[in-house]
């Protein structure tokens, strides 16, 4: 999110007319971010200029009018930028941020796909229209959990290698220690009930009494896995 933040105060300083827009594929993503920002950004702007969009056109559109920044989900925005070519306050826009890049991969990825490379065209327009001035200009900007490609990734989104960073987990405020195990069983469902004891020994070895974050496919096994860890806690005593 820093990044993201640097990103909007350039923006302002280059573009005082420009606009910044943060795409995000959750909702409950966007809702976070826009009470952060909100907060972070009204002492520089005015209180109507970070704004949250609704996913209703009309509402959206006068939001969208008078913002400087704008929150929104990846729906929203594919909705909403469609008829760009018609829409001066998207035209307007000098600065997208697209947040949560892994979820490429996902149910959400072909909608995320069509609004970066619509805004990558937009950009390539407004160049084309505009020249080299600061309103002319459109900046990309992705963000992303760990990825295997992404290079890839930046290379389909025109970021050139020099933009490109991937930050090490020594950078991380809290610090970050990664351990490995696999598992040979095939089956999906036989490869969870065998992840289950090491899950239990990973969380009593590395927790050191602290809170656990245990990652899983779906709500049911979220529900079986607690169990599970549970039952061998009762069994230790």
């Amino acid at each position: 999110t820093a990044c993201a933040e640097f990103a909007i105060l350039r923006m302002l300083v280059t573009d005082p007319r420009g606009k910044a827009v943060y795409v995000t594929p959750k909702n409950e993503t966007a809702g976070h971010t826009f009470d952060s920002w909100k907060t972070r950004f009204g002492s520089i702007l005015q209180s109507d200029q970070v704004v949250k969009l609704t996913g209703e056109t009309a509402s959206d559109l006068r939001l969208l009018a008078g913002a400087k920044i704008i929150v929104c989900t990846v729906k929203q925005w594919d909705s909403l930028s469609r008829r760009w070519r018609q829409r001066k306050a998207v035209q307007a826009v000098s600065l997208c941020i697209v947040d949560d890049l892994h979820f490429l991969g996902g149910d959400v990825g072909p909608s995320m796909e069509v609004v970066i490379s619509r805004m990558r065209y937009i950009s390539s327009q407004k160049q084309q229209n505009g020249g080299k001035s600061a309103s002319a200009l459109l900046r990309m900007v992705g963000l992303s959990a760990s990825i295997a490609n992404a290079r890839e990734v930046g290379e389909w989104m025109g970021v050139p290698s020099k933009g490109l960073f991937n930050f090490s987990p020594k950078v991380r405020p809290t610090p970050l220690e990664i351990y490995f195990q696999s598992f040979d069983q095939s089956s999906f469902s036989s490869r969870l009930m065998a992840m289950a004891k090491p899950v239990y020994n990973a969380v009593v070895r590395h927790s050191d009494g602290k809170p656990v974050i245990v990652f899983v496919p779906s709500r049911r096994q979220a529900q079986l896995t607690a169990i599970d860890l549970m039952t061998y806690k009762e069994s230790v005593g």
